[in-house]
């Protein structure tokens, strides 16, 4: 084969690499890094990078969103946001139906009852506390906060690992970051939880777990 007909096919391979690559750039959406990020569960302001970029570009993400059947919720003041996936119906009012994004888990009782008192937490601190910035409570805070909502268990052991347990839960379902300070273990109740459970809701959830024997 002559040595000029291989550098053409060479550089017309390379030529059509280079730009298969730059389409695929140019198709990326410029918030494609923030609306990702939301897939994977709710954007706080401290990972800074998506966060900003969901802000800049807030309209068209939630227009983005919306499109493939999901409510972008951004509360900037507080410093988070989250998808939901609401019911859609068609022109006809038929309901339309999609893919869950996630699976709905029912909470059991002790988690939704850790939820509450983390939420009358939060209401206390931000009616009593102006000036700071972040709701913090130790574990053992926590753990006096459930004490007398749980049943008595013999073996302090047992108990210990059980609000542990109900702590790491929370934490999953983001209510809860861990954030060491002062050489003590702190937990930071995220603020996300004034939107999973506003005060209409509070006092609802309250009266179900004192129907159920699990509260005052």
């Amino acid at each position: 084969m002559p040595a000029n007909h291989a550098y053409s096919e060479t550089s017309n391979r390379s030529s059509t690499t280079s730009r298969g690559k730059s389409e695929r750039s140019n198709a990326l959406v410029p918030f494609a890094p923030a609306v990702i990020r939301l897939l994977q569960g709710p954007l706080y302001s401290d990972d800074t990078t998506p966060w900003n970029l969901l802000l800049q570009h807030h309209e068209q993400a939630r227009h983005y969103c919306a499109q493939i059947g999901l409510e972008l919720l951004v509360y900037e003041e507080d410093g988070f946001a989250f998808l939901r996936q609401p019911e859609w119906e068609d022109d006809e009012g038929r309901p339309i139906e999609l893919p869950r994004l996630t699976r709905r888990l029912p909470l059991s009782r002790e988690v939704s009852m850790l939820c509450v008192l983390l939420r009358e937490q939060l209401l206390q601190f931000e009616t009593s506390n102006l000036l700071s910035t972040a709701c913090l409570l130790t574990r053992e805070q926590i753990r006096e906060m459930l004490l007398p909502m749980l049943p008595e268990r013999n073996n302090e052991l047992q108990l210990q690992r059980r609000i542990d347990s109900l702590i790491e839960k929370v934490s999953d379902l983001g209510f809860l970051k861990k954030t060491p300070r002062l050489g003590q273990e702190y937990f930071e109740v995220r603020r996300i939880l004034k939107a999973k459970i506003n005060a209409d809701q509070l006092f609802e959830l309250k009266e179900r777990l004192v129907d159920h024997g699990t509260a005052e």
